[in-house]
């Protein structure tokens, strides 16, 4: 009854609140970052970790430095992953025909650039006439250059089993029983940066229940990340030593870091890659450490790199002879945690090594690549091979290669990749978007990937996280048919020609979503969202003679009001609801409805944020994520499952100039349970809350 009665509370009063005023900056530009990584967590089944560190880093540098959209070349213009390939080249190609913008609205003059694409890219550029480029002196990086801390602590407040104190016989019969650090997170960052040219930086993290200056952590914390890049527009165009990341075409080749996935955001099919970058994030496998450098002449660019780190993984076999000592391992491991003995046993046991690079031809309308990636591990893989994964890599070297095209033809923008690694395997992406009219664009994409292309460097546009064994086609569209409303969705169909885990034969399904928004103001924003997926999975009937595959459905359909019933003053209000149904089983189904408040006074140096959350979920099955704001480089999207309320709230207050504190506390309340989690995360008790604070620093 609290949830009906909040729901039409919230329903009743909305339209009333809405009120056209000036949107603060600082919370334009948090609402479009917020946007583009909620469209991501959309297709999170599983509660993925990805890491949005990269999207923050950019976008909030061109917060505090805007692009000079006269002087920006397209690579520029990638990095806001807000503009498509052809909204770009027509920019070029308007600034080129009738020369500088003198006035930022002028942007509507350009082709494809509509009111909601100049209203999201707003924020992070400026006009002004182009400045010749001076050669860099140590006293100008020092003087103009920029130091940035961070350093930031976390805690679970609840007594969690892993942190109990157990006697000296339990523990020494199973040492695992128990977590060998504090429950303490604790981040520290460091970068110094030159406008967009120079950046030097280290990071480090220690994780819950890793140790910290004792023990088996002698050194402080478990993970540890430096680089220094330098960018330029020479010959010598950009270097890095270090941690770093690489993003070539469309993925199927090389691309480490972020890349989108299905999403309102039908331009987001698209990968731009960004080339080599530096890595800022706490992940601890899946990144490139050693060296990079990208070479240009006129149009054509050379990149070329090499990696070599210790990884973790988990070791099956040792055998050693006079010679030479043979390691086997079943796995590598991804989850950076070293809490245990067990888990300490799988770090950074092997080494990898990688070597490649691409060289690419870029002229105004087409851009042709070619990538080459090698790699060796210091181990033979040696996994627990099934009919269903027996295509997988299963090695101790692999290597990739493949060539990506971009082509501008008027309104047109095609894209793709073919790829093929060591064993023959082979997998391809194509596709084009089409700006068919200033109010409409369609995004068609095919992808057929093979089912021995074996690639553990690969992040590509699928409907699974690896490109492999799968075919599909999809369909977007975005149709403005009046001012202020947007009609956004997409069909996809796929098959997987081969068997998958779960699934004992070749299965297919498809998906399809739809969006109708309003925006009748610069700070106000309505839409209503539905979303239908399908899958084949073995069926859960035990009692057949042989495993036979249906469907599984989920069902999505979601309310979101955004709006500001007072300068100083933001809302939000969402309401969605999931049913989920595997073919002759009962469906389990889900609701969410929650309210945010995001109140910034001007002037004030202090901004609250807070939401209250109501949940009932049938199971695991029916969950349902939302994004959180949360303190600068922490990302919270937690899934909301089970029976419940969700409470957050987070002030910033800015101390002085280059001086900010955050602090966040949250709490999760079940009312369908006595114990919170399992394992070693349990929690005795029907509550989980947790405290974050963080300081930034800059000079």
């Amino acid at each position: 009854m609290a949830a009906k009665r909040f729901l039409i509370i919230a329903l009743v009063l909305f339209p009333f609140c809405a009120a056209a005023q000036d949107e603060d900056d600082d919370v334009i530009r948090q609402q479009v970052i917020e946007q583009r990584i909620e469209a991501i967590v959309e297709n999170l089944d599983e509660g993925a970790d990805l890491d949005f560190t990269t999207l923050f880093d950019v976008l909030s540098t061109y917060m505090e430095r805007p692009i000079n959209l006269n002087q920006a070349d397209a690579d520029e213009l990638r990095q806001l992953y807000l503009l498509s390939d052809a909204q770009i080249m027509n920019l070029l190609a308007h600034i080129s025909r009738f020369g500088e913008l003198r006035e930022i609205f002028e942007l509507q003059a350009v082709n494809g650039w509509d009111q909601y694409t100049i209203y999201q890219v707003l924020p992070f550029v400026t006009v002004y006439p182009p400045i010749e480029a001076t050669k860099w002196t140590f006293k100008e990086v020092m003087k103009e250059g920029e130091h940035d801390l961070f350093l930031r602590y976390s805690r679970i407040l609840e007594d969690q089993a892993g942190y109990a104190p157990i006697s000296d016989a339990e523990y020494a019969e199973n040492p695992n029983r128990r977590y060998l650090g504090s429950p303490d997170r604790v981040y520290a960052r460091y970068r110094f940066r030159y406008k967009n040219n120079l950046s030097i930086g280290m990071t480090a993290e220690k994780d819950p229940g890793e140790e910290f200056f004792k023990g088996t952590q002698k050194r402080g914390f478990d993970f540890y990340s430096g680089h220094a890049y330098y960018e330029e527009k020479g010959w010598l165009r950009k270097f890095v030593v270090g941690d770093f990341q690489a993003q070539f075409g469309q993925g199927l080749t090389l691309w480490s870091g972020l890349g989108f996935g299905k999403s309102p955001f039908i331009a987001s099919v698209k990968r731009n890659g960004l080339g080599i970058r530096p890595y800022t994030a706490v992940g601890e496998n899946l990144f490139l450490r050693g060296g990079a450098v990208t070479l240009g002449k006129g149009k054509t660019e050379l990149t070329v790199l090499y990696s070599n780190k210790l990884i973790d993984a988990n070791v099956t076999q040792i055998d050693s002879t006079d010679t030479e000592i043979r390691v086997s391992i079943s796995s590598f491991q991804q989850s950076g945690l070293h809490r245990t003995p067990n888990e300490l046993a799988d770090r950074k046991v092997i080494r990898e090594q990688q070597m490649g690079g691409n060289l690419t031809y870029r002229s105004r309308k087409l851009t042709i690549g070619a990538t080459y990636m090698a790699s060796q591990w210091g181990a033979e893989l040696d996994r627990n091979l099934q009919i269903y994964n027996q295509f997988e890599f299963n090695s101790n070297r692999n290597a990739v290669g493949g060539l990506n095209y971009n082509l501008i033809v008027r309104n047109m923008n095609f894209f793709g990749e073919t790829a093929m690694s060591q064993n023959g395997g082979w997998a391809t992406l194509n596709g084009v978007l089409m700006a068919l009219d200033q109010r409409l664009t369609l995004a068609i994409v095919n992808r057929n990937f093979q089912r021995d292309y074996q690639n553990l460097y690969a992040n590509v546009f699928a409907e699974r996280s690896s490109p492999t064994n799968e075919k599909g086609t999809y369909v977007g569209i975005d149709f403005k048919p009046v001012r202020k409303w947007t009609i956004t969705g997409y069909a996809d169909y796929f098959t997987f020609p081969w068997l998958s885990y779960q699934a004992d034969q070749p299965t297919s399904g498809y998906e399809y979503l739809a969006q109708l928004s309003h925006k009748p103001n610069k700070t106000s924003e309505y839409y209503v969202r539905w979303r239908f997926r399908s899958k084949d999975k073995n069926s859960p009937q035990t009692d057949q003679p042989i495993d036979y595959t249906n469907p599984w459905t989920q069902e999505n359909f979601r309310i979101h009001f955004s709006y500001k019933p007072h300068l100083n003053l933001q809302l939000k209000t969402r309401a969605e609801w999931i049913r989920y149904q595997h073919e002759g089983q009962a469906a389990e189904k889900g609701f969410m409805l929650y309210q945010d408040v995001l109140f910034k006074k001007i002037g004030s140096p202090f901004t609250f944020s807070m939401r209250y959350a109501l949940f009932n979920t049938d199971s695991y099955n029916s969950r349902l994520y939302a994004y959180e704001n949360d303190v600068l480089y922490f990302f919270s999207i937690p899934a909301y499952s089970g029976t419940g309320s969700r409470v957050y709230a987070m002030t910033k207050w800015h101390l002085s100039r280059g001086v900010d504190l955050w602090v966040r506390y949250a709490r999760w309340l079940y009312t369908d349970r006595n114990s919170v989690n399992s394992g070693l995360e349990a929690i005795d008790g029907n509550s989980r809350s947790e405290i974050r604070i963080q300081l930034r620093v800059r000079l």
